[in-house]
């Protein structure tokens, strides 16, 4: 094993330790989720995100900062579900997809989640640790229009 290869795996080690009482105990946790134009990569500070805990029948409203951040409390066990509210996801589903899709809150905090985006190619931010990216766009005239 390579000097590096040895650092890595040490510094893996000390991460997962670090997380590792939380994640056991279920104790409070903070995941910033960050709301990112999927077309411009500016903040949507704009918006009413729906977010579901671990499969709750309804889902909560959050309204990001001037950042477009949005600080969950949450445990290191809990599982998340996002939903746009006001503005149009640029989340791909496929159509065998029926529900919501999940997150585990301790993948979030060990290695930060950047959500897809169909919106455009370009954009894409890479997630933190304790971070979750996702992705939107302002509604056209049409798609309020249909509402």
């Amino acid at each position: 094993m390579t000097k590096a290869t040895a650092l890595r795996v040490l510094l893996a080690c000390v991460g997962v330790s670090a997380l590792w009482p939380s994640l056991l105990t279920g104790q409070d946790v903070t995941v910033n989720v960050r709301l990112v134009n999927g077309r411009n990569g500016k903040p949507i500070t704009d918006e009413n995100l729906n977010v579901w805990v671990n499969d709750a029948k309804g889902s909560q409203l959050f309204r990001p900062d001037g950042d477009g951040v949005i600080k969950l409390r949450v445990t290191g066990i809990d599982v998340l579900s996002f939903a746009s509210n006001i503005q149009v996801t640029c989340h791909p589903y496929n159509k065998e997809e029926h529900s919501l899709r999940k997150y585990l809150v301790s993948e979030i905090l060990a290695h930060g989640i950047s959500d897809e985006n169909l919106c455009s190619k370009r954009i894409r931010v890479e997630a933190g640790k304790g971070e979750f990216v996702f992705y939107e766009r302002p509604r056209s005239l049409l798609e309020w229009w249909r509402l």
